[in-house]
């Protein structure tokens, strides 16, 4: 939801009750557990207390995500507001207000594009609620956004060096390194599960006579852990490194 005047707009969640929905049958089967547990008499009766407490707290917590987080702007500062702790931002200490790729968008639900803020300490932080999923129109607030910074940035604002460097290497680089991470890992198992096969139908198992190092680098673990793994770290490092020229 926005709400939306000549400074003050306000960006909540607007899931509707999809949301409710999606909750209810992890949580209905939870009491049911819960309550499978309280009547069996093997089962102390702290567990079935342990586990209802957890299922509150977490139900709690899912009510105060959607309720209390909040992106607010007015006249004089941009607003992040989280689950338990705010981070209210002075117009002339904004840096940059960027729309970026969500490092998490391949989860299930997720948004594809969030919008951050850049202080004047170089902090990236993610404005809630800003997203293509929950803002139709994302760009278009962006703009509205931006607009009213450079409105009440005033006069004697100047981009500090840190956080100008930090906004310019993402506009260079807009996919997250653990996006081409997570992809390497995957070519890795999928070229380590073809070397096995490989290495399978040309016999390198069988037999008495074993080699040592072909016993290691075609071990399955090897190919099926170790390479995957080895593909994730040295891209993520190579990644860092460049990304930082």
């Amino acid at each position: 939801m926005i709400a939306d005047d000549s400074y003050r707009r306000e960006y909540r969640y607007s899931g509707g009750s999809w949301l409710w929905l999606g909750l209810a049958a992890p949580f209905v089967a939870g009491l049911g557990l819960i309550g499978r547990m309280a009547l069996d008499d093997e089962v102390p009766v702290i567990v079935p207390a342990a586990v209802g407490a957890a299922l509150a707290a977490l139900f709690l917590l899912v009510l105060r995500l959607i309720k209390v987080t909040a992106t607010i702007s007015d006249e004089t500062h941009l607003t992040a507001r989280g689950a338990f702790r705010s981070h209210v931002t002075a117009w002339p200490d904004v840096q940059g207000i960027e729309i970026e790729v969500n490092p998490g968008a391949g989860a299930q639900g997720a948004p594809g594009r969030i919008v951050v803020l850049y202080d004047a300490s170089g902090r990236r932080r993610i404005l809630p609620h800003l997203n293509d999923r929950n803002t139709p129109d994302l760009a278009r607030e962006v703009a509205a956004l931006h607009e009213m910074w450079l409105r009440h940035r005033g006069e004697t604002w100047a981009p500090v060096p840190e956080a100008a460097n930090k906004i310019e290497r993402t506009r260079r680089h807009p996919t997250p390194l653990v996006h081409i991470a997570v992809k390497a890992m995957f070519g890795g198992l999928l070229l380590g599960i073809v070397l096995f096969l490989l290495a399978l139908a040309s016999g390198v198992y069988d037999g008495p006579d074993t080699n040592p190092l072909a016993d290691t680098l075609f071990h399955p673990m090897a190919l099926c852990m170790a390479l995957p793994l080895g593909a994730y770290i040295g891209t993520f490092v190579i990644g860092a490194i460049v990304r930082r020229r």
